[in-house]
Parts: structure tokens; C-alpha cells; sequence
């Protein structure tokens, strides 16, 4: 009797383990096809899935070197991904805020605006087939946000209207003394009227990377409105960060086992920033219309005490309001940004 159990356990596990196998490599074949194939995608389809792009981030690590750019032999390649009929998720958002300084449960009614930074959030499936992408010429190991600039021309809230589009495509790459810059466009739009958009650049380098070799933003803190606000970022922060954000870099695997330092996601420092801005200084510094910009100078090693520094400065016909997060200890700057925004005398 004890054998013939074990026949059948043995059987169980047999066809488990043969539909386990048949299901993946069906998974990775079609998500190869329709990265191959496709450049526009349907958000209510399939999608290349984590597993094929995990293994495609892999193999252009391993067939790319860091820091050089390869050469395309077709100039006029452009690289662009587009995800159309996007709607409006509470979950989603609801995940964002969690981790992101606004809290579980926001929104908690509707008359709350969804974040500035919600959008960037969406693009992370798009941003990693950017960088797998055959056809991207820099290695997707070892990159690192240098600078943002983010141009809100309407609500963000517009996005629960209906159906939106998400589109990341590579603008310019360009050598510079660290290594290669590569521009990044990504832009929400709805009913073909720009929403949100965002130039983000990335340097792949050559060696280590050296803060000191990228260009400082200039900002002033106001020392009347100026507010400090001291953070303690236990480890746990970077390991939730890499979760919600969904980076797929194998970094955050040796991480988890306790084999390398973590760091704070570059999302999480941009969004920590504004919601501490939006409880401060109200909700209307972040209103559109206004443009962010952002020098991320290094990531945040955990656990770190930081302190977030806000101020705003208004005239009669521009807005301004400048954030900083640095050290607790020692002041050592991992962030600095500016907020532009036309005041109502202006317009």
C-alpha cells in the first residue's frame, strides 16, 4: 500500500513539475514574441512577462559593458515603447502611497489629488523593456538616475477620467567624462492631450560612480519658510521600495540575503520629497501647471537617518519651491530639486 502511494505521489508530482515547465516556456515564448514584434501594447493583453525579462536583463548585462555605448547599425532606429487603454487602479495606487510617505490609506476620499510622482510608477514596466531592448545601446547593469525634469500640464487627477496612454522612448545618448548619458522621454497622455511627462537621464559608468562628477541643481532654501523634517529609513524601507517599484535588476536578490548593503529606491526619494512638501506647504505648491527639476547626486544606504529640507518662495508672477534630502550626521546630499510654478497673476 505505502508503494503504491508513492507511485502516485511520485505520478503527481511528475505532471506538476511537466505542466509547471510547459507553462513557463509558453509564458517566456510569447512574451518573446510580442517583444519582438510589437511596440505598441495593450494594457488589457498580455505583456512581456518578469521571468523573460529578468532573463533578457541577464543576457544584455552579460553581452553589454558598462560604460560604452555600442554601435547601432541602423542610425535611425528609434527605440520606443507605447502601452495604450491604461486606467485608473486604487490598488495600484494604494501600493504606491504605502511605501511612498503618503500612507496605506490614501487616498482616503475623493477629494485628494493622486500624486505627483503616481505616474512614473506606471512606467516601470516600459522603462525595464527599454533597457533589456536589444537595440538599447548601454548595458542595463549598473544604471543610475543623474537628473529628471517633470512637466505637469494638467491634474494628475485627469487619469481617472478614462482610458490613458503611457509611452517611454530614448531621446539622445551622449558620452560625457563618468561615462554615457542616455535621455529618457515618458509622457501620459489622454483623449491625445500631454498629461504628464518626464526626461529622465541615466549614466551607465565606467568604473565607480562619483557623485562629485555630476553637475549640482542650483537651489536656495528659504531660511523663513525653510521646515526640516528628520526621517529614520530602517533597511526594511529598500527591500518594500524594490518590491512595490518592481525593479528587476538581481541586485535586490543578493540584498535580501544579506550579501551587499540595500539602498533606497530613486522613486522613493523623488516621492518622499513631495508628499513631505505637499504636508508642509499644502497640496497647491504641486498643482499644475509646473515643471520639477531633480539632481539625484547618490542612493541612500539603509538604515540612514535623513532629513528632508522644504521651502517656497513666492513673487508676484513665478512660484518656486525648493527640496534637499541628505545626510542627518554628516549632510551629505543624495537629493536636491526645484518646483516652478506660474502663480494665477502670471497666467
Amino acid at each position: 500500500m505505502m508503494n503504491r502511494n508513492m507511485d502516485h505521489f511520485g505520478t503527481f508530482i511528475a505532471v506538476v513539475s511537466g505542466v509547471t515547465v510547459l507553462y513557463l516556456f509558453h509564458s517566456v515564448f510569447t512574451s518573446h514574441t510580442s517583444f519582438k514584434t510589437h511596440t505598441v501594447f495593450d494594457s488589457q493583453r498580455h505583456l512581456p512577462g518578469s521571468v523573460y525579462l529578468m532573463t533578457r536583463y541577464i543576457y544584455e548585462s552579460f553581452r553589454k559593458k558598462r560604460g560604452i555605448m555600442r554601435k547601432n547599425k541602423d542610425a535611425n532606429d528609434e527605440l520606443v515603447f507605447t502601452l495604450i487603454n491604461c486606467r485608473y487602479d486604487a490598488v495600484s495606487l494604494r501600493r504606491f502611497c504605502s511605501v511612498s510617505g503618503y500612507g496605506w490609506d490614501y487616498p482616503d476620499s475623493v477629494f485628494r489629488d493622486v500624486p505627483l510622482c503616481y505616474p512614473e510608477f506606471l512606467f516601470n514596466r516600459l522603462l525595464t523593456m527599454i533597457v533589456c531592448s536589444e537595440r538599447f545601446r548601454l548595458s542595463p547593469l549598473g544604471l543610475l538616475s543623474v537628473h529628471e525634469r517633470l512637466s505637469l500640464s494638467d491634474a494628475v487627477d485627469e487619469l481617472k477620467r478614462g482610458t490613458f496612454s503611457l509611452q517611454a522612448r530614448v531621446l539622445e545618448y551622449r558620452t560625457v567624462s563618468a561615462g554615457v548619458e542616455v535621455d529618457l522621454a515618458l509622457t501620459v497622455s489622454r483623449d491625445q492631450q500631454t498629461v504628464w511627462s518626464s526626461t529622465l537621464t541615466l549614466l551607465s559608468p565606467k568604473n565607480t560612480y562619483r557623485p562629485d562628477a555630476q553637475p549640482d541643481l542650483e537651489i536656495t532654501h528659504d531660511p523663513v519658510s525653510e521646515r526640516y523634517i528628520s526621517l529614520a529609513v530602517p533597511w526594511s524601507t529598500g527591500v518594500r521600495s524594490t518590491w512595490v517599484f518592481g525593479d528587476l535588476c538581481p541586485l535586490p536578490v543578493f540584498v535580501w540575503l544579506g550579501f551587499t548593503c540595500p539602498t533606497t529606491h530613486r522613486l522613493w526619494m523623488f516621492s518622499r520629497c513631495m508628499a513631505e512638501m505637499e504636508k508642509h506647504k499644502g497640496v497647491e505648491v504641486v498643482r499644475a501647471p509646473l515643471t520639477v527639476s531633480v539632481c539625484y547626486k547618490q542612493p541612500v544606504s539603509l538604515p540612514r537617518k535623513v532629513t528632508i529640507r522644504v521651502s517656497e518662495n513666492t513673487s508676484e508672477t513665478l512660484s518656486t519651491a525648493s527640496f534637499s534630502l541628505e545626510d542627518h550626521r554628516t549632510r551629505t546630499l543624495y537629493l536636491s530639486g526645484l518646483i516652478k510654478r506660474q502663480t494665477d497673476d502670471g497666467e
